[in-house]
């Protein structure tokens, strides 16, 4: 097991998150229920605010985002 640094474990995590947002985007164009459409936006926006953050400690710790 190698030696992982915060910047990677920043960079695994933005990936993570921005994938979660596009898949809580394309579930809200899935789904019929006006309802659940609206919370999986809500979701996907929390998401992308999430990844902004985490590219913003990507930037200040020396990475490239």
């Amino acid at each position: 097991m190698g030696i992982f640094s915060d910047l990677d474990m920043l960079y695994d995590y933005d990936k993570d998150v921005s994938a979660a947002a596009s898949g809580y985007m394309t579930f809200a164009t899935k789904v019929s229920n006006k309802t659940i459409a609206h919370r999986f936006l809500q979701l996907a926006n929390e998401a992308g605010k999430t990844s902004e953050q985490v590219r913003k400690l990507i930037d200040k710790i020396g990475g490239i985002s």
